[in-house]
């Protein structure tokens, strides 16, 4: 059984007085970890931490008494020159090796955690991935830092990022992951506030986090939830400059050339102003949504020009859209699908037939609702239902713009209409057939008007 084999077992098994005594053995057997030469001037320093640290995981690891003790004794040896043996890396390898699966379950069960717990924000959600820190990374990790004892004390093996669309929304993403993780607040990095008021650079939130303890409990997570995890938050223009930093290799202001960080900081600058400029962007939207809502619940309607939110507001607000489009959903057996979203090409033919306002699109649904009903219902059996499964509440407005044009009585003016819409016919000849269609549908339906 490995050294981590050993650990999990007894962790799991605490009155197990012979896996104890086992894991007491295998502790005493390990090579012990170098921390200082004689000579180094960080001496003291470096040995209360290691007192320290072995302190805390004594305290946190174990409620059983003769294992604090032992734990305390903080395995130092001064050897001039040398700070950490291979023993102890290969050591943190090799429970990284034995941990794949544990590891894998941990990234499998916080992504799904995640993407539950942040369903209701996921419109403003750009992505939210995971990964396993390789074994290659962890090595030169471990090289680099030259003070991990043991796999757990490696905060990022497994990590997460949520990518917003927003900025603001960070700070939403972050009041969620406080209150459904444990969190380590020591190692809690927020570099929006790091960063000097007359710097640009990478912005952030790093989490260092654990299941929370009434998670813990379950069954399911027993063999994760004494491993921690990290969580970055950050929005996509964020995340934007943190990807082009990282491929161009300058991760600190010391590392770049001057004439290039001075470019840097100008490029992060700007990408920093339009993440706010879209944040305020959405604002605007939001607050012309609740203009137009109440202009129409007022019915106001004569100063709401016609456009995809105003249209989308009407669709959902004005009852005469919902009765003309279930009329005819009743009358030809097509299945009404409603809030679907509303296209752009709708608003073209509503423009190219001459509407501008809301107030006139209302007036004349009022005054042709009739025609329309009758000219969509035939036009669709005439069609013979190819390649229609259902229809929308847009349909009562694209054929009432069918109406105006027919309206307009003549074939050559109709087609020179027509090529303002925007639909999928090039040729001349393409043009006339639906001139001439739209001229018999309606003469059919009234026969007077024409």
């Amino acid at each position: 059984m490995s050294n981590a084999e050993l650990r999990e077992y007894f962790l799991k098994h605490r009155k197990d007085e012979v896996a104890f005594q086992a894991y007491l053995n295998r502790i005493n057997q390990r090579p012990l970890r170098l921390i200082a030469s004689l000579n180094d001037p960080d001496f003291d320093e470096k040995v209360q931490i290691a007192i320290r640290q072995k302190l805390e995981v004594s305290i946190n690891g174990s409620n059983h008494p003769s294992n604090t003790a032992l734990e305390a004794k903080a395995q130092v040896t001064i050897l001039n020159g040398i700070s950490m043996t291979d023993n102890v890396q290969n050591d943190i390898l090799n429970e990284y090796d034995n941990s794949q699966i544990i590891l894998r379950k941990l990234e499998k069960k916080v992504k799904e955690l995640l993407q539950d717990l942040l369903e209701p924000n996921k419109a403003n959600i750009h992505t939210i991935s995971s990964r396993i820190k390789s074994r290659d990374s962890l090595n030169k990790k471990i090289e680099l830092k030259n003070k991990y004892s043991y796999l757990r004390d490696i905060t990022d093996i497994v990590g997460f990022r949520v990518i917003t669309l927003f900025s603001d929304t960070v700070d939403e993403i972050a009041k969620i992951i406080e209150s459904e993780f444990k969190i380590d607040k020591q190692n809690y990095i927020d570099k929006r506030k790091a960063l000097d008021s007359d710097r640009f650079g990478y912005l952030s939130l790093h989490y260092i986090a654990y299941l929370s303890d009434s998670r813990s409990q379950l069954p399911e997570n027993a063999l994760v939830s004494n491993f921690c995890f990290e969580i970055q938050i950050r929005s996509i223009l964020q995340h934007t400059w943190a990807e082009i930093e990282h491929d161009l290799g300058y991760k600190s202001k010391n590392s770049s050339p001057q004439a290039i960080q001075r470019r840097l900081y100008r490029l992060a600058a700007l990408l920093e102003v339009a993440d706010e400029e879209f944040k305020h962007l959405r604002n605007a939207i939001d607050d012309y949504k609740v203009q137009v809502e109440d202009s129409i619940n007022k019915n106001n309607l004569n100063n709401v020009r016609i456009d995809i939110e105003s249209i989308k507001e009407f669709i959902q607000r004005e009852p005469l859209v919902k009765q003309i489009s279930q009329t005819i959903s009743n009358k030809t057996k097509l299945s009404l699908l409603e809030n679907q979203k509303v296209e752009s090409q709708t608003i073209e033919y509503l423009f190219s037939s001459g509407y501008s306002t809301l107030e006139e699109i209302k007036r004349d649904l009022e005054r042709y609702r009739e025609q329309i009903i009758k000219f969509t219902v035939l036009w669709i059996n005439e069609n013979g239902r190819k390649n229609i499964g259902y229809i929308t509440c847009e349909v009562a407005l694209i054929r009432l713009s069918y109406i105006k044009l027919a309206l307009i009585g003549n074939a050559p003016d109709i087609i020179e209409r027509l090529k303002l819409f925007p639909l999928y016919i090039n040729t001349e000849e393409e043009f006339k057939q639906l001139a001439a269609r739209i001229l018999k549908t309606y003469k059919e339906i009234n026969p007077s008007n024409l």
